[in-house]
């Protein structure tokens, strides 16, 4: 069983969960529960899921998920989740995935036995009911859970037992009949370990698996599920896992595992208790004790192992409750690893097979993939075990312990029983050591340096598991470049240059194995200048061999041809066609037409192939794959137009009939020509490239394999019947002859001969080698070979339209891991093409306009040549202005663009735009028209236009009233101007205040901003509706007339102008306080008092009383106690009369008459 894992249900978009489910209710141990389906819908595309049986439901993901099935035979394709059978009385649930839907089915239990459930026994009938596509199992994947709440949560555990895989992967594609047992297998299996306590709940479910190629249709059906395990009231002691093993543990140090107790009916605490000292126990991981005690439910233990000694050590865990018991298994192994620790330099020298321990720092983990290298002072060692390489890091402290092995004369740890430790200390990357190149035998497993070396062959990339050359002071040593590492894609170094890296052995060479591209200091991508042309504008073609594409070995007497994991290789070309971004692709060495079929769909192309194959006249052949030749191409830019097997008819005539019609063939059979008849197959096209169409004819070859001179002369006589063919027939057309060559164009690849097409290479007049440029820089076209074997020749009239230098070999090294041995053998070869399209420019390239003339303008375009049919220009419409608010076109613009005429023959186009006043303050905007280089034309130098629109409209800025008043001392006053239109630009406006009309600056009033020099200067925002300025009237305490103050706005900045009412007057209201004084008696005797409401008791005022003869009897100050008195005083003593009282208070003067009779 695999372990559990939890599950995130990805919903596309739409996931649902329906039919929420009551459980099935399973009510006793120990029977069976059955389901045979037969009440699922026999008929109907749309049966609601509320129909399947009580318990079961179905959840479907992907863009077409929804809540009904179908009942089916299987004879559609369409993913769905089903009803399968052939009559109404015999149903099977089932499923058939596909990209847009994803089935999941299963169901709920729930346990009313009564007791603990601990197994489940499982059985039923898996029936495949339709065949989607050979080559490939697919499956139903069996799963159950113990916390989920329907088929999309929770945490799910498989079951592979359970899982249902198509028994049928060959024949004809359709439909089957699942209830025939060929067609069907049954599957039971029990799932222990379980403690489902009572109430509990469980679900199960069958997942449906994505296989390569169109899904099967799959279904489940005579379900049986019988619950086992403990009943009602019986004590029970259950321990998860049943046992520990520690494995090998350092003397010294210790390792803690642990188990679930789970007690069941028990009235006594669990006692738990160790036989071995060396194993304690604890509750929480931190306190451990040879015993401990669980509550009757049981709890989690921590088993602690602490060897003190070397050796297997074993012991057991007692559990007892009452009478009831239950042993729990330990063993474990403790190793004195530090003693055993000698240096590297004398493991190395240990007989084959011995067990050694060394320690030192890692200087390889897993960047070779396997091994990893360790190094300490004495020398270094390769150990050759995955869980090391990928368990450490460079510069790690370990100590290794395992057997000395041997690998290709390389000395190593390596075999069964390696134990390494990570020592708890800094990591220390250890610094390489100089070494020339002629000591290095001496530093084998050791990191080094060597430094001013130079590369052999320096030309192009470094390949995967390939050996380079270095060389320096005469001596030379091997550069292995292992296909783990980042290197492999990256361009070799020119000149000199450093390498770091561990000293390996291959045989009786040493060899130089650098770790990742920083142990070359200098390294590059390779990066075409022809790189910097987006690819929409080129016609990109690409020929390139897939290695036996979709081979599967069990259908060729289980010999291997090609990479091994087809669905993987299936994954990778796929990877590296999207990369390539190309519009047609030759391929060869298809062999797989289903897998083909999936692959192209997949990238949403279209495809060709030929019949015609090595032998194919003998029919299919169980014991040697067809290597098809295809093109694979996208719709969007290629329409096929016809394609054609060349040769067809002389090749079967001269092979059955007439052998005179291929004189002279080689090995003296004309059956072999081309391999056999691996003929040249031909598709013509109409490439269209930004509107620019052109035909051209590829020309798919997959020459004669082989480095014996009968090969290259067999290719020697294939490519003289092609070129006499072409030159007869072809000549003036464009077409490129592309594919597996099987030879060079600089020379053959058999030693010491001439290239067997040469005759088409030396050919200028008629031909284009444009990829023998590769083979002058020293590329290569295989992971193996030196040399380019897969080309690219054009025809002569296709020379202009060829982009100079862009044929490359592409290198997928950094796309694809282990690119050799998953995709393919050889790579891809590429060249682009630029079509060359009628240049559009504006006559003229710019205009200028005031929104008041409103008028009408007309735009004249020119096309640099005259076009053959009525072409639509795409003018893309940009800047600042806005359009049906700033200006509009003829003919209108639609979405940003405009769309102008060009009737045929004429280089002349012309469109007219009209200027709106749009009554709003902005800035000058603009209107750019940009020629798009779409719809067969490209813009030219001047194939933009821009369209100035001129603002003329002015904001009116006025007062908001023409008077306003407050009293004196009231507080801030605010004054307003409004504006007719806002403005875009930030403005002022400056008011004239005159001192005309009593009020008095910082006497009478304060504004805000100040005035200066009787000139107010206000600012007006931008995109403000009104502005207004702070008048504060000042309290005097005087009485006084009304005071006013006049604003006018003298003065406003450019982008403003003034407007009635230009003038505001403030008036300030007198604010002077009325106080009133009484005598009291008045006629008075003598004694008086005065009196006021008005005034507070400690103000001070100036008093004066005069006698009836108008003497001055008292003239002083004081407040209305301190006056009652001394005025008491005066009319006391005084003749009789009418005396006049006058009192000042703030410069006011009071007066009051007194009668003293």
């Amino acid at each position: 069983m695999k372990g559990k894992f939890t599950v995130f249900l990805l919903v596309v978009l739409c996931a649902l969960q329906v039919n929420v489910m009551a459980q099935i209710a399973l009510p006793t141990l120990n029977t069976p529960y059955q389901q045979n389906f037969d009440s699922l819908a026999s008929s109907g595309t749309t049966n609601p899921v509320e129909t399947f049986p009580h318990g079961w439901t179905f959840v479907e993901t992907g863009t077409s998920a929804n809540t009904t099935y179908a009942a089916g035979t299987g004879s559609s394709n369409t993913g769905n989740t089903y009803s399968f059978g052939t009559t109404p009385a015999d149903r099977a649930a089932g499923s058939l995935l596909s990209g847009s839907v994803t089935p999941t089915i299963g169901a709920g239990f729930a346990n009313n036995t009564g007791g603990t459930i601990t197994d489940l026994l499982i059985s039923y009938h898996g029936e495949q009911w339709r065949l989607g596509a050979t080559g490939r199992a697919d499956r139903l994947d069996f799963q159950y859970s113990v916390d989920a709440s329907s088929l999309s949560d929770g945490s799910w555990t498989d079951a592979d037992a359970l899982d249902f895989s198509s028994p049928i992967t060959t024949g004809t594609t359709g439909a089957l009949d699942g209830n025939n047992p060929l067609n069907s297998t049954t599957l039971t299996f029990t799932i222990t370990g379980l403690n489902l306590a009572p109430g509990a709940t469980f679900y199960i479910r069958w997942l449906d698996f994505n296989a390569a190629g169109a899904d099967d249709g799959l279904a489940i059906d005579d379900f049986a599920l019988t619950a086992s395990g403990i009943a009602a009231g019986t004590p029970i002691i259950a321990l998860a896992p049943a046992q520990l093993n520690f494995g090998d543990v350092n003397v010294g140090t210790s390792d803690t595992l642990t188990y679930v107790v789970t007690g069941s009916n028990l009235t006594d605490p669990i006692a738990v208790s160790s036989d071995n000292a060396y194993y304690t126990l604890s509750t929480d991981g931190n306190t451990f004790a040879s015993s401990l005690s669980l509550a009757n439910t049981g709890d989690t233990v921590f088993v602690k192992f602490a060897p003190v000694a070397g050796g297997t050590s074993s012991g057991s865990v007692l559990h007892q409750s009452g009478s009831t018991s239950k042993l729990l298994a330990l063993t474990g192994n403790g190793f004195d690893q530090v003693a055993s620790i000698i240096p590297i330099a004398s493991a190395r020298a240990h007989a084959l097979g011995d067990r050694v321990t060394i320690a030192g720092r890692v200087t390889v983990a897993n960047e070779l993939g396997n091994p990893a290298y360790v190094q300490d002072a004495s020398g270094g060692i390769p150990v050759f075990d995955f869980n090391f390489a990928h368990g450490v890091t460079i510069g790690d402290s370990v100590i290794v312990t395992g057997p000395l092995g041997v690998f290709n004369d390389q000395k190593q740890i390596s075999g069964s029983g390696i134990f390494f430790t990570k020592v708890n200390a800094t990591p220390r990357i250890l610094a390489p050591q100089t070494i020339a190149i002629a000591d290095l035998a001496a530093h084998e497993g050791e990191l080094v340096k060597v430094v001013d070396v130079s590369l052999v062959n320096s030309d192009f990339v470094f390949y995967p598991q390939s050996t380079e050359t270095l060389q320096s002071d005469g001596a030379q040593v091997d550069l292995r470049i292992d296909g783990d590492t980042d290197i492999p894609g990256l361009e070799k170094p020119e000149g000199s240059f450093e390498v770091t890296a561990v000293v390996g052995r291959f045989r009786t060479s040493i060899q130089l194995l650098p770790r990742f591209s920083a142990d070359i200091p200098g390294l590059q991508e390779p990066t075409p200048t022809t790189d910097s042309i987006p690819s929409s504008k080129t016609f990109d073609v690409v020929d390139w061999n897939l290695e036996f594409f979709g081979a599967r070995k069990e259908d060729y007497g289980n010999q291997e041809f090609g990479p091994e994991d087809e669905a993987l290789q299936l994954q990778n070309v796929k990877t590296v066609i999207q990369s390539l971004n190309a519009d047609i692709i030759a391929v060869q060495e298809v062999s797989n037409d289903t897998l083909f079929r999936v692959l192209v769909s997949q990238l949403g192309r279209s495809y060709v192939c030929s019949d015609r194959y090595s032998y194919s006249f003998n029919g299919p052949d169980n014991t040697f794959p067809p290597q098809k030749v295809c093109f694979i191409y996208d719709t969007a830019t290629v329409k096929v137009i016809s394609s054609r097997v060349l040769f067809e008819s002389r090749y079967d005539s001269a092979r059955l009939i007439d052998p005179s019609l291929l004189p002279g063939y080689p090995s003296g059979d004309p059956s072999s020509f081309y391999s056999s008849g691996r003929l040249p197959f031909a598709v013509t096209i109409n490439a269209t490239i930004n509107g620019a169409i052109e035909k051209i004819t590829l020309i798919d070859i997959h020459a004669k394999s082989g480095d014996a001179p009968e090969d290259r002369n067999r290719r020697l006589y294939d490519a003289t019947v092609l070129k006499d063919s072409l030159d007869a027939h072809h000549t003036g057309e464009k077409f490129i002859i592309l594919g597996d060559l099987n030879d060079d164009l600089d020379q053959s690849i058999v030693v010491g001969e001439a290239t067997p097409y040469a005759a088409i290479v030396n050919d200028t007049a008629r031909y284009v080698a444009v990829t023998k440029a590769l083979s002058d820089a020293g590329a290569r076209s295989t992971v193996s070979f030196q040399d380019v074997i897969d080309h690219q020749i054009l025809s002569k009239p296709l020379k202009d339209d060829y982009l100079k230098a862009s044929a490359q070999v592409i290198a997928p090294f950094r796309l694809i891991p282990g690119y050799a041995t998953t995709t393919s053998d050889h790579l891809p070869v590429k060249t682009r093409y630029l079509f060359k399209l009628p240049e559009v420019n504006f006559v003229q390239q710019s205009l200028s306009a005031s929104e008041k003339t409103a008028a009408t303008y007309t735009v004249s375009l020119t096309l640099s040549e005259p076009l053959p049919a009525p072409q639509a220009i795409t003018l893309a419409l940009g800047g600042t202005a806005v359009y049906g608010k700033d200006f509009t076109t003829q003919p209108a613009s639609s979405q940003g663009k405009l769309t102008v005429q060009v009737p045929a023959h004429t280089t002349q186009a012309t469109f007219k735009i009209t200027v709106v006043n749009d009554r709003e303050d902005e800035l000058d905007e603009t209107a750019v028209f940009t020629v798009l280089n779409a719809g067969g034309v490209d813009g030219g130098a001047r194939g933009v236009f821009t369209l100035t629109v001129q603002d003329d409209d002015v904001p009116v800025i006025s007062f908001v009233q023409l008077v306003q008043s407050a009293q004196e001392g009231s507080g801030d006053q605010q004054v307003f101007l409004k504006l007719s239109i806002v403005p875009v630009t930030n403005q002022k406006v400056t008011l004239f205040v005159p001192e005309a009309l009593g009020a008095q600056y910082n006497v009478d009033y304060t504004t805000a901003p100040q005035v200066v020099q009787n000139k107010m200067v206000v600012d007006v925002p931008a995109g403000s509706q009104r502005v207004s300025f702070t008048l504060t009237p000042l309290a005097d305490n005087k009485r006084e007339v009304l005071e006013a103050v006049p604003f006018y706005i003298s003065e406003v900045t450019p982008g403003l102008q003034s407007g009635a009412p230009q003038l505001s007057i403030f008036t300030i209201l007198d604010a002077h306080r009325p106080i009133q004084f009484q005598v009291y008696p008045n006629p008075s005797s003598g004694p008086l008092a005065l009196r006021s409401d008005d005034i507070a008791d400690s103000e001070v005022m100036q008093a004066e009383l005069r006698s009836p003869q108008a003497e001055v009897v008292y003239k002083g100050s004081g407040t209305l106690s301190g006056l009652n008195q001394a005025l008491s005083t005066r009319m006391q003593n005084g003749q009789r009369g009418v005396y006049v009282l006058t009192l000042r208070i703030d410069d006011e003067a009071y007066q009051v008459r007194i009668l003293r009779n």
